[in-house]
């Protein structure tokens, strides 16, 4: 290679000396001319400025001249003076010839001319001021136009002087130009015959190297094809680092294309410790000049995943031995390294395990040699590793184990299969109890290689065991004691009890007591009911834990159960202060097979529960149909309130038996911590769950889930005796609100209405009736007239004014007249009076909402029942429904009627007849409901007077003989009460 570059450089620099020459004399004529046309140039600028001169001169004097011999009174301005411009023209022109002597010495005469002839000028200028005629005389005088003619012939001679000078110099180029122009065609002919020469040279040159060249491409195409169709990446890169060329295969392992790759540095697939350690590896073998070399690295893919590959470089020099540039061949190989590492790693892992492992563990070869035992193998038996290792249990006889599981071994080289037995092995005083399993390990043939066994200590469950039996047999022990106390509990406590509450009622009823003793008698009934409650509680979580509560799988009406378990509970939550809010799902089925009891025993535990822990606020109570299916249905029960909320710390430990969220609970709200337990257990064992939500203070929520199975038979009915003629519920499905605020009236409402079919909510006054509202929409309302807080008349104006036109009938007990008119001038829909009839109450109901009235409902009503003279009749509270509805009602009015007396005693007393007013009325109601006619008129004449507050000297008399009256008649109403 050298020898050709030394040949091309002898051949070509006669050329270019040549060429050379040649560009150089036409550089020089080029100049000349360009010279020459400068010159000429500047010639013809310094003959215009002459001319202009000589243009200002004339045009100045022939002023002068023309201003002069004019006839004129003035003189000319003294300061008359030549134009500016020909002067500074004529230095313009000096500079412009300061390298050529003759025309400068034309201009210096010019110049010397000009100021002579200004300075001429001005003296006649000055003498024209006084003497214009002298001026005249002098202006046309031969000096003057000798001077002119002088100044002329300068003129004339500086445009021969250019001339001259012009005509010389296009001469002189002229003949440099054809010397030059012979000179250039001779360098030029000996250029051509020496490129002549010299190109037949370097076209046989450029054949050789073009063959040589041809065959250098062959084999970089053969290379370049193995290296394409190579699984690996093959690469060349320079000492610098920088890729070359990159083969495709690059694209398939990093996830770069091989174009993207070219002029890349190699650090790109690399972090930085890993460069840094390539980076001095291979300035190593650069160094050492080492032609190949092997390293495994890490690259970092595009991806940004990390790859294993093996890297095989050759270092490639130049003719002088220099360190030219790599080429490379990378191998993947992460598969292979990361299964090795992964292999070494299960490898080490299994040794930690075994050694970990709360087992024995051994492995054996056919011949019985020990090949693998783990730590704890070694710790139990007592020995080393290294004494058992490849050793068979002949060998290892002084061992009290080595025969029987010498023997073991065999069982499971002639079964082909598992082998289990127990084994006690005693070490330093302390037995262990193993279970050990042998079984074969196989090869890939299925051929039996070997023994592994594996010890499992089970001497802690073993222990256990033994506890737990001991712990069973106590528990049971103390079940059946339990049991025992507590039905001789129940059978000594519950009979006292039931003899202290009868014998508080008796007392109650006694009209001699005093108001203290009263007071005193209701506590203790009190004390004691709540310790019945108590006790039936303990009773019912015994029998639960037992296993001895049964639940009974019977027809009945779900929304019959859940107004009988909420209608007590929302008069107890209107008593302290709560509003009471229930909506049920119309769309749950009516008759459905379940125990009865215990829904409505939950039912009552929660609510109670929501209503003792809810001091002010609200209850909501929500049943929902969560699923239906053929045979099936699920109910969803939400009991939501307002109260003192549970803290989420204490939501587990709730449910738990005798258990209260707060020490003070118990003594604050009483109770014994089973309601929860109870209810839970109920849920469950009737295949539902209980949840609940609750912070402190914020109220809580709890959530339980019901299955039920359909009742597609007929459905048996309690009260057959209570139907309705005609066999019809004639409010079937109907919504209505009852505002009332007397309890007995609330019953006799509730349930007259519930066996109509129709499902009511009681509410004691207008507020409480307006915020239900607000909840809850329905197809008509029952609005008692006089009652605390907000009256009938005014709840009706605020709820027509609120927009709601639902039907409204007004039930009251009075008698004045105009009582009617008022009720509809209010916004209500009817009137009906208490007492009432039943079918007259549904008559003016489905009237109002615009429905049909059956004609037997049309004909009851139309016959209503005249008063009774009777001084007794329970007539009007039987319409409330069963036997046990009468009894709890008159029982409540045993209970209520004379605490009464008492109060309306006291409020006489005191002069107080607003209150004495309102309590008159309750009372009034409350004889006329059983037909005490003579004592309910009396009572009425005491409202009357005490709202008027007239004739109240005589209130205490009348007081008195209602009392008389009452406890005439009670006798009947006990005997009713036995009777039911």
């Amino acid at each position: 290679m050298k020898k050709i570059v030394n040949t091309v450089i002898v051949l070509v620099l006669p050329v270019l000396m040549a060429l050379s020459g040649f560009i150089y004399y036409a550089w020089v004529v080029q100049k000349r001319t360009r010279d020459a046309a400068v010159w000429i140039g500047n010639t013809n600028i310094i003959i215009d400025k002459a001319r202009t001169v000589a243009a200002l001169d004339m045009a100045y004097t022939n002023s002068i001249r023309d201003m002069l011999l004019m006839d004129k009174s003035t003189l000319p301005p003294l300061n008359f003076s030549p134009p500016d411009s020909m002067l500074t023209t004529l230095r313009q022109l000096e500079i412009m010839t300061k390298n050529d002597t003759p025309r400068q010495k034309v201009l210096i005469a010019m110049r010397a001319l000009l100021l002579e002839k200004i300075e001429y000028n001005n003296q006649i200028l000055a003498i024209a001021a006084s003497q214009p005629a002298k001026a005249k005389q002098l202006i046309t005088a031969p000096a003057a136009a000798e001077q002119r003619a002088t100044l002329l012939k300068l003129f004339n001679k500086l445009l021969q002087v250019n001339r001259t000078s012009l005509l010389n110099r296009v001469g002189n180029d002229l003949h440099y130009t054809l010397y030059s122009f012979w000179t250039t065609i001779i360098i030029s002919v000996f250029a051509l015959i020496l490129i002549g020469g010299e190109a037949r040279f370097i076209y046989q040159l450029f054949r050789k190297l073009k063959a040589r060249a041809n065959r250098l491409q062959k084999r970089e195409q053969s290379f370049m094809r193995l290296a394409e169709e190579s699984e690996h990446i093959h690469y060349r890169a320079g000492i610098d680092g920088i890729f070359t060329y990159v083969s495709k295969r690059a694209a398939e392992i990093t996830g770069y294309s091989n174009t993207e790759l070219i002029g890349q540095h190699y650090s790109i697939f690399l972090d930085k410790e890993v460069f840094e350690n390539l980076q001095a590896f291979y300035w190593q073998q650069i160094k050492t000049g080492e032609d190949y070399t092997s390293l495994e690295f890490e690259i970092i893919t595009r991806s940004g995943t990390k790859k294993w590959v093996e890297q095989l470089a050759s270092l490639v020099s130049d003719e002088k031995g220099h360190a030219k540039e790599f080429q490379c061949i990378v191998r993947d190989i992460d598969r292979e390294k990361r299964t090795d590492d992964q292999v070494m790693y299960l490898q080490k892992r299994l040794d930690a395990i075994l050694d970990l492992m709360p087992s024995m563990m051994f492995m054996k070869d056919m011949p019985g040699k020990f090949l693998l035992v783990n730590n704890r193998f070694t710790e139990i038996m007592q020995v080393e590793k290294n004494d058992i290792i490849g050793k068979t249990d002949a060998e290892l006889s002084h061992y009290p184990w080595a025969a029987r599981y010498a023997e073991l071994d065999q069982q499971v080289i002639a079964n082909g299969g598992r082998v289990k037995m127990e084994d006690s092995i005693t070490v330093n005083d302390k037995t262990y109890h193993f279970l050990i399993t042998k079984f074969p390990l196989r090869n890939a043939e299925n051929e039996m290689i070997g023994i592994c066994g594996i010890g499992q200590d089970f001497t802690e469950k073993a222990d256990y065991i033994k506890a737990i039996e001991y712990a069973h047999q106590v528990s049971k022990d103390a079940v059946n004691a339990q049991e025992i106390f507590l039905a001789n509990m129940s059978h000594e406590i519950r009979t006292p009890m039931n003899g202290i509450i009868g014998m508080t009622n008796v007392l109650l009823q006694q009209s001699q007591l005093t108001p203290s003793q009263m007071d005193y008698v209701a506590g203790i009934k009190a004390s004691a009911s709540l310790l019945l409650v108590i006790i039936n509680e303990i009773l019912d979580f015994s029998k639960i834990k037992a296993g001895k509560l049964h639940l009974q799988n019977e027809p009945f009406e779900i929304y019959e159960v859940i107004d009988s378990a909420l209608f007590p509970l929302k008069l107890q939550a209107q008593q302290k202060g709560l509003s009471f809010f229930d909506k049920i799902d119309n769309v749950i089925p009516h008759h459905l097979l379940g125990d009865e009891i215990r829904v409505n025993q939950v039912i009552t535990n929660l609510v109670e529960n929501a209503i003792k822990f809810t001091p002010d606020g609200h209850i909501r109570v929500k049943v929902t149909l969560v699923r239906e299916e053929e045979h099936t249905v699920q109910l969803g029960f939400e009991i939501k309130d307002t109260g003192i909320g549970i803290a989420a710390d204490q939501h587990r430990h709730i449910f738990e038996s005798f258990s209260q969220t707060h020490t003070n609970n118990a003594r604050e709200f009483g109770g014994t911590g089973l309601g929860l337990a109870i209810s839970k257990e109920l849920i469950e064992l009737q295949h539902g769950f209980i949840t609940v939500e609750s912070n402190i203070n914020e109220g809580a929520t709890f959530y339980f889930e019901l299955p039920f199975t359909k009742n597609h038979s007929l459905p048996l009915h309690k009260n057959d005796s209570n139907k309705l003629p005609g066999s019809e519920k004639v409010l079937q499905g109907k919504t209505i609100l009852v505002v009332e605020d007397n309890d007995i009236n609330q019953q006799v409402a509730f349930h007259t209405l519930r066996n109509a079919g129709a499902r009511a909510d009681i509410v004691s006054n207008g507020k409480a009736a307006i915020e239900m509202l607000t909840f809850k929409s329905y197809n008509c309302i029952i609005m008692d007239i006089q009652m605390p807080e907000m009256d009938g008349y005014k709840t009706t104006r605020t709820i027509r004014q609120n927009g709601t036109n639902t039907c409204i009938i007004a039930m009251t007990a009075s008698a004045l007249k105009g009582e009617r008119e008022r009720c509809l001038a209010a916004g209500m829909n009817d009137y009906i009076s208490k007492p009432f009839e039943p079918e007259e109450l549904y008559h003016k109901i489905l009237k109002g909402m615009g429905e049909t009235v059956p004609d037997f409902v049309e004909k009851a009503a139309a016959s209503k029942a005249s008063v009774s003279p009777a001084n007794f009749n329970a007539a009007y509270i039987l319409m409330s429904g069963d036997s046990d509805h009468v009894k709890l009602l008159l029982e409540e009015l045993l209970n209520t009627i004379p605490q009464k007396f008492i109060e309306m005693k006291q409020l006489t007393a005191a002069e107080k007849w607003e209150p004495l007013y309102m309590l008159a009325h309750q009372m009034k109601f409350n004889l006329e409901v059983v037909d005490m006619h003579q004592a309910s008129n009396i009572a009425y004449s005491i409202e009357r007077d005490a709202r008027l507050e007239e004739n109240t000297e005589s209130i205490p008399t009348r007081i008195q003989t209602i009392m008389d009256i009452y406890y005439q008649y009670v006798h009947l109403v006990r005997a009713h009460i036995d009777q039911c």
